[in-house]
């Protein structure tokens, strides 16, 4: 690993604006120039269900958290009352967003997947206990259906959603910006950062759009987060970089092993 860092090169990056600051900081921190395109809009959500799940905490044997957005919007309408319910988080960023809330998780899964977390339920005895899941909607069925699957009674409810940005402006000039080489490495932590982005430029410039998806195939270094984004990118035949442990922190490492 060169102690250069990046070098200067531009590294796109695709969350929601609300996250996107420390991974632009981990890339400044290595000599890189974070680009800040978001392909993503969260917005909180308080859904019926959501509000029950709020007003019925006590009913809840488990309440698992899959985002720093469902953290916000669940204790935006419960306030500062500690959860009676156990608690399960997915990633570290999560973890850290529920402690500013003076919380500590029971559970977080060493793979920080739905998949993963699914396997450290695997040994707690969920038959007949209550869980509830605040999260987007547009999530993966994966964790609902794998929970009930172990007996649960599984509470969804839409606590934000993910969107595509009503301004396009940003993500149409990174497609100029690719076109013309301008941009190092792109990376990408979701599937729908994935999703939105090629949807945007197939629908508002179609006729460049096989020649920006070859540019991302050959040369501009792509990242991906973990396996479940990079299932996004091969969908699309994009080869990525991809670390082991699925954190910004960690991805960002396994890029400047590779440049």
């Amino acid at each position: 690993m060169s102690s250069e860092g990046f070098k200067n090169k531009k590294i796109v990056v695709t969350r929601p604006v609300e996250r996107s600051e420390s991974l632009a900081n981990i890339i400044r921190e290595n000599n890189g120039q974070p680009i800040i395109v978001p392909t993503l809009e969260l917005q909180i959500v308080k859904s019926k269900e959501l509000l029950y799940i709020v007003e019925n905490i006590g009913e809840y044997d488990w309440i698992v958290f899959t985002s720093p957005a469902g953290v916000k919007s669940f204790f935006s309408v419960y306030g500062k009352n500690p959860i009676p319910s156990k608690i399960a988080v997915i990633g570290v960023k999560t973890e850290e967003i529920l402690k500013k809330f003076d919380e500590t998780p029971d559970l977080i899964p060493k793979d920080f997947t739905a998949e993963g977390l699914l396997e450290s339920f695997a040994s707690i005895d969920l038959d007949g206990k209550k869980v509830a899941l605040p999260r987007t909607l547009s999530a993966r069925d994966v964790l609902p259906k794998g929970l009930e699957e172990y007996g649960a009674v599984v509470t969804v409810a839409e606590a934000y959603t993910s969107s595509i940005p009503k301004d396009k402006t940003k993500i149409i000039k990174l497609m100029d910006d690719i076109l013309n080489d301008e941009i190092d490495i792109i990376t990408f932590t979701s599937p729908l950062t994935v999703h939105n982005l090629l949807k945007v430029i197939n629908e508002n410039c179609n006729e460049k759009y096989d020649e920006f998806l070859d540019k991302l195939r050959s040369d501009v270094i792509v990242a991906s987060i973990g396996p479940i984004t990079g299932k996004a990118l091969k969908q699309y035949d994009i080869p990525a970089i991809e670390a082991n442990r699925y954190t910004v922190k960690d991805m960002i490492e396994i890029l400047l092993q590779n440049i």
